[in-house]
């Protein structure tokens, strides 16, 4: 199914062949979820929320009309459940320690701390680094998160964003001017001039 079109999969996919959308969730699902990831900074809620977009996705595939609609389709419904998902957490943040045990459905476990010990040199700049980037944009408001996660990681154009979130397109080139500045405060001294 693989050499199949995104057109191809979605027909086939209306008419109830589980492996076609099967096919459409592996070849999506790693761009979703990064995007997904880039804005809310959580390996395990950016997955549970990445398969929400494929259950709602597949909800409602009778209503994509074109399979070159449906990258973008993809992002407007991930960023709509992502940005609901960040508006209920705000209301309900709460610290966990890093000793704190895992709740799992058959009990408790003890958390587990990823061994970076390859490189330690090497892994610790690479690893601060990522964190870095990734706790400047957790800091950015919402909306201006969104905007830098589509636009400079998922390189989508401004033009598509404004549509995507019904914006004009000077309110999203805004956005983005501010959250570049806001980014490149937080981070410059990780970047050489």
């Amino acid at each position: 199914m693989s050499d199949r079109t995104d057109s191809e999969l979605i027909e086939r996919s209306k008419r109830g062949d589980h492996s076609a959308f099967e096919a459409l969730f592996n070849r999506h699902q790693k761009r979703v979820y990064n995007l997904i990831y880039r804005m809310v900074g959580n390996e395990q809620d950016a997955a549970d929320l990445t398969q929400e977009v494929f259950v709602r996705v597949y909800n409602s595939l009778h209503t994509l009309k074109t399979g070159e609609a449906l990258l973008g389709w993809l992002r407007t419904v991930a960023v709509n459940i992502t940005r609901d998902h960040v508006r209920k957490m705000a209301r309900t943040i709460r610290a966990e320690s890093l000793d704190s045990k895992v709740q799992l459905d058959d009990g408790e476990v003890e958390r587990e701390i990823e061994d970076w010990s390859e490189n330690p040199e090497r892994t610790f700049h690479r690893k601060d680094m990522q964190e870095a980037v990734q706790r400047a944009l957790n800091s950015l408001s919402d909306d201006h998160r969104t905007v830098v996660a589509l636009h400079h990681i998922e390189g989508v154009d401004v033009k598509e964003i404004a549509d995507m979130m019904k914006l004009p397109v000077g309110t999203v080139k805004s956005r983005l001017a501010r959250a570049r500045e806001e980014l490149k405060r937080k981070l410059g001294h990780y970047v050489m001039e």
